[in-house]
């Protein structure tokens, strides 16, 4: 370590480990370990990597495969909670997040599912060259392990276009053998088909509309979650080069500016240690942030990057003006409605349908599109309004235009109902995927930085509360939809004198609003756009006004995806590491 860096670390009482290192990554979640991984395939280079959560390869809440949720409220779970939200009867709610090695992949629902190709082609528009459908598709296909379904999983309604999945990649993904082996997917998709929902035989082709059985990041074979320490971390743990601290990154260090205007450049990051402790750690290359959409902006706001008037608040000095640092922050509210019913099953069933607004709309469409067209000013005002200002009425509009059109014009699927059952319970849990509200993560002060504030500002927009219960409605209808309308017995979740089949739009808003719950795929608080937008890293996802720290998490994704999150993640991650070898 350099010597006057020692000499100052020292003088703040910042204690510094005697190792240097080329890279450092914040955080060993789904995009960190896949550059861990990436990196230090040359055994030449050094990579660090700083996690403050253990390792639960052994951990059965994370490796049963039917276990998702079991995890929740556990010590692998960050147990946030949100600012009170006024769509949901201003309550702060719950918000998890992985804590351990493999990040939120080792307590998410398993999903993989990319999205619809306008919206990667629409990060182009964004300001972000090179980034669409065409460019990511073989990223996609070389993160994947797929195992193609057996003749007993096709029977249970698996299937799949080899067209569109990789065989030799990190990732294990495909079907769970306990997938429901009777005809429950059949009844349920020739109901969704007799609502005009034909089945879609591969979901990752980059069209999601009608209704499929979804694959799962998990090893088939082995009965076994596939997260990404499992994929990318426990194979290269011997690797000599690579290591794993437990600690919690804080804060960037920089080295001393070589002119006024010059770019700055990190030399390492200092983290806190389980005891308490305050360390540093020194980067010879770059500081890569992979702590997820809450976390990377934190760490951003602390190092003296983002809005000023944030960072006065807490004394920090401000280095980098982004205000775009914690803004955008998008999340989907998840909704479920449950029926009793004459079945008794052990399966699992992984039913997913996708709808656009055409089909929520119907003969209403072109109607509903002028209609909101002429309310995007109002709602980007109300945006920024929330953010204080930070993104200004005219920025907001400009990116809610382009969603707007792919909504109204590209026709990308805007909900999702997720149809399943669990022993006589059958269920849908639903949300809009392309919500207009938009939220803030920030700090609370500049030492707790454990304790975010979480402000998903969740149905702020009218539309997406519009959406989302009209989304309701289709996913009780299934329910009423012959041939699976056949095994239903009652309306238990809420029961039918809270929201009986022909409730008033009143009655959804109360039971949305009692229910309101995370959809826990938060996006966008460190966006890949241009920095006129409000961006914060560029196209190589660099952070603007830096030379060496990029941000590799969901936190730089610009705008929801009609999927979810995992697949995109590692995509993106493995394109972000190719940018960092050839950099």
């Amino acid at each position: 370590m350099d010597l006057a860096i020692l000499l100052v670390l020292l003088a703040l009482g910042v204690k510094a480990r005697c190792e240097t290192f080329d890279y450092v990554i914040a955080g060993a979640g789904t995009c960190g370990l896949v550059l861990a991984n990436r990196l230090s395939e040359d055994p030449s280079v050094k990579v660090m990597v700083i996690e403050p959560g253990d390792s639960v390869r052994n951990n059965p809440n994370v490796t049963d495969v039917t276990a998702f949720t079991v995890a929740f409220n556990t010590d692998i779970d960050w147990q946030y909670t949100t600012t009170p939200q006024p769509a949901g009867g201003n309550k702060s709610i719950p918000f998890h997040a992985g804590k351990a090695i493999g990040g939120t992949s080792t307590i998410n629902g398993m999903t993989y599912i990319r999205g619809d190709k306008a919206e990667f082609d629409a990060w182009e528009d964004l300001g972000n060259d090179g980034w669409n459908w065409d460019e990511l598709l073989p990223y996609f296909k070389q993160v994947e392990r797929f195992s193609s379904p057996t003749v007993a999983q096709q029977a249970a309604g698996a299937s799949f276009n080899p067209e569109y999945h990789g065989e030799d990649g990190a990732v294990r993904t495909g079907f769970p053998f306990q997938l429901h082996n009777g005809t429950l997917h059949e009844l349920v998709q020739q109901a969704w088909e007799n609502l005009g929902y034909p089945l879609n035989p591969d979901v990752n082709g980059g069209e999601t509309r009608g209704f499929s059985v979804w694959p799962q990041t998990l090893d088939r074979d082995a009965n076994i979650r596939e997260d990404a320490a499992r994929a990318y971390y426990y194979p290269v743990e011997q690797r000599p080069n690579l290591k794993i601290i437990k600690g919690t990154v804080t804060k960037i260090t920089w080295a001393d500016p070589v002119t006024s205007d010059s770019p700055l450049s990190a030399n390492g990051v200092e983290y806190q240690t389980p005891d308490g402790q305050t360390l540093a750690i020194a980067a010879t290359r770059e500081v890569l942030l992979s702590a997820g959409s809450v976390r990377s902006p934190l760490i951003l706001e602390r190092s003296g990057i983002g809005n000023p008037t944030i960072l006065e608040k807490y004394g920090i000095e401000t280095l980098v003006e982004l205000y775009g640092v914690g803004e955008h922050l998008q999340d989907q509210p998840n909704t479920v409605i449950g029926y009793s019913s004459t079945l008794n099953t052990t399966g699992t069933a992984p039913y997913a349908t996708f709808a656009t607004a055409q089909d929520m709309f119907g003969d209403q469409t072109a109607a509903m599109a002028a209609a909101t067209a002429a309310k995007l000013s109002e709602w980007a005002g109300k945006v920024s309004e929330a953010n204080n200002g930070a993104i200004n009425t005219n920025t907001l509009e400009k990116i809610f235009r382009l969603q707007h059109d792919l909504i109204f014009k590209k026709n990308v699927t805007i909900a999702e109902t997720l149809s399943s059952v669990s022993g006589n319970i059958l269920v849908s849990a639903f949300w809009l995927l392309l919500p207009f509200s938009r939220g803030s993560v920030h700090l609370k002060s500049a030492e707790a930085i454990d304790d975010p504030a979480i402000d998903p500002e969740y149905l702020i927009i009218d539309f997406d509360l519009a959406v989302q219960t009209g989304l309701g409605r289709l996913s009780q209808e299934l329910w009423y939809t012959s041939p699976i309308s056949d095994l239903v017995v009652s309306n238990v979740l809420p029961g039918e004198s809270i929201l009986p089949r022909n409730a008033t739009d009143a009655q959804w808003t109360a039971f949305i609003s009692s229910t309101l719950a995370p959809n826990h795929h938060p996006i966008g608080s460190a966006s890949m756009m241009s920095r006129e937008l409000g961006g914060v890293v560029d196209p190589q996802l660099k952070v603007y006004g830096t030379s060496n720290v990029r941000v590799v998490d969901a936190s730089v994704l610009p705008m929801q995806i009609s999927g979810h999150l995992t697949a995109t993640l590692y995509a993106v991650a493995e394109r972000a590491a190719e940018f960092i070898k050839n950099s």
